[in-house]
C-alpha cells in the first residue's frame, strides 16, 4: 500500500507539473503602422510623392498625345492645333518611360513604352532613306514651292533661287499683287516665261505657278479661300499636272473651313486621272488626319519618301523655334523623288522647299 501510494502520488505530481518553457521566443509580428502614417522606408518608391506625381504628369501628356496622333478625325479644336507637334513626344515619351522605370512606377514605365513605340513607328519612315533617283534618269522635274508672306517675301531672293535650283516648276502662295509685280521685275519671266494664277490683287492674298515650259490646261477657279490653281506641264511626253495648294490655316475659328479645303483638294486631287504634283503650303503636318486623307493610297509625302528627316519649315524669323512640317511636296503613285532642299527665303516666315520628282519610271 505504501508504495503504491508513492508511485501515485508521483505520477499525480508529473502531471500537476507545467511543461517546460520553450528557450526560443517566437519573433514579434510587425506593427502596422497607424492610418497617414509614412510607410517604412524599405517599401518606399525613390523620390517620394512628389515626383511621382510630376512623372505622372508628364505621363498625361505623353499618353493624352499619342491618343490625338490615333484618333482618325482632327476637323475639331483643339485636335487640329495640337497634333503637329507629335514628332515631339518621342523624346518625351523616352523620358518619362526611363524615368519611371528607374524610380520604380512600373504602370506609367508601361504606359509609356506603348506610347513610344506607337510614336517611333510614325515618325520612323521620315528617317529610313528611299530609292532616290539614279543618275541620269530621264523624266525629272525640279519643283520649288515659296511661301511670300503675304507679299512681304523677297522677290529677287526667289528668282535667285529659281536659277540656283534649275527649278522647272515654281508655285508661290500668300501672293499678291505687289509680290507678282516685284517678280516680274527681278526677271522671274527670263527663266519661267509661263505663268497662271489667281485671287491676285482681290483683297486677300492668291497663289501662283510659274514654269519653263508651256502651262496648259490651267484651272483658276476660286474653290478655296487663298486658291490653289493648276495647270499641266509636259515632261518628257508625260503630263503631269501641277496644284500651288494653299489651305487656309487650322485656326481654332476656321478650323471647320481648314477641314473642308482640306477634303475638297483631296477629292479633287483623286478625281484627277493624270498624274500629279501638289505642292506649296498645306498648313497640316503628316500627322494631320486630313492631310493623310489627302494622300490616301494614291499619293506620298516627299520628305517622307525620301527620308532623310523631317522638313521643319515653320515658323522662321519668329521668337519660337521652327517646329512645324506644314510645306510639302506630295507625289503620285510610282514616282521616285531625290535631292530636297529646305531653304531659307528672305522676309518669309516658311522655309522654301525644292524637290527632284522622277514622273516616270
Amino acid at each position: 500500500m505504501t508504495g503504491d501510494s508513492s508511485a501515485a502520488g508521483e505520477i499525480g505530481a508529473s502531471e500537476a507539473e507545467p511543461p517546460a518553457a520553450s528557450s526560443v521566443t517566437p519573433p514579434p509580428a510587425p506593427a502596422t503602422p497607424p492610418d497617414g502614417a509614412p510607410a517604412p522606408a524599405s517599401r518606399r518608391r525613390p523620390g517620394g510623392r512628389a515626383v511621382g506625381l510630376g512623372l505622372w504628369v508628364l505621363g498625361g501628356m505623353v499618353l493624352a498625345m499619342t491618343l490625338v496622333r490615333a484618333v482618325p478625325y482632327d476637323g475639331v479644336t483643339p485636335l487640329a492645333q495640337v497634333v503637329g507637334v507629335t514628332p515631339w513626344v518621342v523624346p518625351l515619351a523616352l523620358l518619362v518611360a526611363a524615368a519611371a522605370l528607374v524610380l520604380r512606377r512600373r504602370l506609367l514605365a508601361i504606359l509609356c513604352a506603348v506610347a513610344l513605340v506607337a510614336q517611333v513607328a510614325w515618325v520612323g519612315p521620315f528617317f529610313v532613306p528611299g530609292a532616290g533617283i539614279e543618275a541620269g534618269a530621264q523624266g525629272t522635274l525640279r519643283v520649288l514651292t515659296v511661301n511670300a508672306y503675304f507679299g512681304q517675301a523677297d522677290a529677287a531672293a526667289v528668282v535667285q533661287m529659281v536659277h540656283e535650283q534649275d527649278a522647272d516648276v515654281l508655285a508661290v502662295v500668300e501672293l499678291t499683287a505687289d509680290f507678282h509685280d516685284r517678280l516680274e521685275a527681278a526677271g522671274i519671266e527670263t527663266v519661267m516665261p509661263h505663268h497662271v494664277d489667281t485671287k491676285v490683287g482681290t483683297g486677300s492674298p492668291g497663289s501662283g505657278l510659274w514654269s519653263r515650259t508651256v502651262l496648259s490646261d490651267p484651272d483658276t477657279s476660286e474653290w478655296s479661300t487663298f486658291a490653289m490653281p493648276a495647270a499641266t506641264v509636259d515632261v518628257d511626253g508625260t503630263p503631269v499636272r501641277v496644284t500651288a495648294v494653299h489651305p487656309v490655316p487650322p485656326l481654332p475659328e476656321i478650323t471647320g473651313v481648314w477641314h473642308q479645303e482640306m477634303a475638297d483638294l483631296a477629292r479633287r486631287a483623286h478625281d484627277e486621272p493624270l498624274a500629279q504634283v501638289l505642292l506649296g503650303d498645306f498648313n497640316a503636318t503628316y500627322d494631320h488626319a486630313s492631310f493623310r486623307a489627302v494622300l490616301g493610297d494614291r499619293f506620298h509625302d516627299a520628305t517622307r519618301t525620301a527620308g532623310h528627316g523631317l522638313n521643319l519649315s515653320w515658323p522662321v524669323g519668329e521668337r519660337v523655334p521652327t517646329f512645324l512640317d506644314l510645306d510639302h511636296v506630295v507625289v503620285d503613285e510610282g514616282m521616285r523623288v531625290d535631292d530636297l532642299s529646305s531653304l531659307v527665303v528672305p522676309g518669309s516666315d516658311h522655309r522654301a522647299l525644292a524637290v527632284t520628282v522622277q514622273v516616270a519610271p
